[in-house]
């Protein structure tokens, strides 16, 4: 196959010297991988499965065999974005150059087992998952794509796809500009049909395990697949859960972190001084998640089956809503969405690597910022994300203490020290960039949520709204179930329930 290739180069004359050119290319290729295939798909699609109207891959290899896969890579002067169509569309993998270090883990091997919906999936990467609660049945086959060249000298591959369990329509548009260390995805959703479908929308990210991994996670609470709540980052057992080796207990875990006002998430390796960064809107992607493999030989399987030489990896996963419902999470005040009629939803995410600032405190489409109280003053380091020349603000709650000039190239960390700044007690310091491009606050009182985490003690679930909610609850997760005897009580209060086809 012949590659295809577009390059832009664009001359900066007023932000650089002279002869100074940025490069940007989208290229489509293709590349050798071990591949583990999967096989057998079963000739019957059966209507009683949740994800009918697929049908399942049932045959697994354990012998791994070379082969062509088609890539789309999105390349500037700082990152790298790999993208395999023909696996969902994933981003397989994402490269800060600077460094020569995944932001992004990205698997030497194509290992599918059987863990999707329709059973193949692969570990590492971004994937894309619409629907129902579960990897998507599009996350191991090929999806429709195309590559273009913008008019303000970005470059993007649009990933498209129809899925058909809820008969709605997606595209992912992954947008890599010419002089920024970021990329974004750029998501569109679509409900074609003429009813309410499920709401369930995760992307789901691999990232390597490293040395020292911190999650960098704004929020003091979790909530389990249940809404069950617990403490973050220290649990009810005094362990700093924040931390990758304080998880070393039982078996694999699924963190939903809130109760902070936030747009970002990331992890930090401070045994590499390097670290990865997701951002968007907090209205766009209320959830935030972590998931671990046990680190017990009960997790460290996952690691045989799923890669060859890469090693273990955390999944951190964003999501429209506060976390991924099970059923039971339908008692909570965290509920299963519908998506309804006609409806389109459209959001953006950024991506990228941050480096030589020893943890994270706060991060913007701009960059990443870590704030440490020293006995030499106020530390204030920034990993930039494009090149910048503006004023960083001091604060003291709403008084101004000190201004200084912050000036960074891209991916070039800066550390500003204020002897004025020290003073300030926490709780009361605010750091602001430019316009307000970042803002950071220790105030709890400007970030933490009131929003209640447990339902009342007194409500009735057996009261007619209650038996609402409860059939709500069930048409939103594409069951549908008919309470007779439940419904017969309240009849009377003239409560129906409809048996629907969604």
């Amino acid at each position: 196959m012949k590659n295809r290739i577009l390059t832009l180069t664009t001359c900066v004359f007023c932000l650089a010297p002279q002869g100074f050119a940025q490069h940007v290319s989208v290229q489509e290729q293709t590349e050798t991988l071990k591949t583990y295939k999967f096989s057998d798909p079963n000739p019957v699609a059966t209507p009683s499965n949740l994800f009918y109207p697929y049908f399942r891959f049932d045959g697994f290899t354990a012998k791994g065999e070379n082969r062509e896969w088609k890539t789309v890579e999105l390349e500037n002067d700082y990152i790298k974005v790999t993208l395999f169509p023909e696996v969902g569309g994933k981003i397989w993998g994402a490269v800060d150059k600077t460094t020569g270090k995944d932001f992004i883990y990205k698997n030497g091997v194509a290992k599918f087992r059987d863990i999707a919906m329709r059973g193949p999936w692969t570990s590492g990467g971004i994937e894309f998952n619409f629907g129902i609660i579960g990897h998507a049945p599009t996350s191991s086959t090929p999806v429709d794509y195309l590559v273009r060249q913008k008019d303000d000298g970005s470059v993007s591959c649009y990933l498209f796809s129809y899925e058909w369990l809820t008969r709605t329509a997606w595209t992912v548009e992954v947008n890599l500009p010419k002089d920024k260390a970021y990329f974004t995805t750029h998501t569109t959703w679509y409900n074609q049909s003429d009813v309410d479908q499920p709401y369930y929308q995760w992307m789901n990210a691999g990232y390597r395990v490293g040395q020292k991994a911190e999650f960098c996670y704004p929020g003091d609470h979790l909530i389990g697949h249940g809404g069950e709540v617990s403490s973050f980052p220290v649990d009810e057992n005094n362990r700093n859960i924040g931390w990758y080796d304080s998880n070393n207990f039982g078996n694999s875990k699924s963190y939903h972190v809130l109760g902070y006002y936030n747009d970002y998430y990331g992890i930090y390796w401070h045994g590499e001084d390097f670290g990865s960064i997701h951002h968007s809107n907090f209205d766009e992607k209320l959830g935030m998640k972590i998931f671990l493999w046990g680190q017990s030989r009960e997790g460290g399987i996952w690691e045989d089956l799923l890669t060859d030489q890469n090693g273990q990896y955390i999944e951190l996963q964003s999501g429209r809503m506060f976390n991924q419902p099970a059923s039971n999470s339908a008692y909570t005040p965290y509920k299963h969405h519908s998506f309804a009629p006609q409806m389109t939803d459209a959001w953006t995410e950024y991506w990228y690597p941050v480096k030589g600032i020893k943890g994270v405190s706060k991060a913007s489409t701009i960059g990443a910022l870590h704030v440490m109280r020293e006995a030499d003053g106020l530390k204030l380091a920034f990993s930039p994300l494009e090149k910048l020349s503006t004023d960083l603000k001091i604060y003291k709650d709403q008084q101004l203490v000190e201004t200084l000039s912050l000036t960074a190239n891209v991916m070039e960390p800066v550390t500003l020290t204020s002897l004025k700044g020290k003073d300030i007690p926490e709780g009361h310091l605010k750091v602001v960039i430019g316009d307000n491009l970042l803002v950071y606050s220790d105030n709890p009182e400007n970030f933490d949520l009131k929003r209640p985490m447990t339902l009342p003690e007194d409500f009735n679930w057996n009261s007619a709204f209650g038996l609402y909610t409860q059939g709500e609850q069930w048409l939103n997760q594409k069951v549908c179930i008919i309470r007779k005897s439940k419904c017969s009580r309240v009849s009377k209060r003239k409560v129906h329930f409809t048996k629907r086809s969604v």
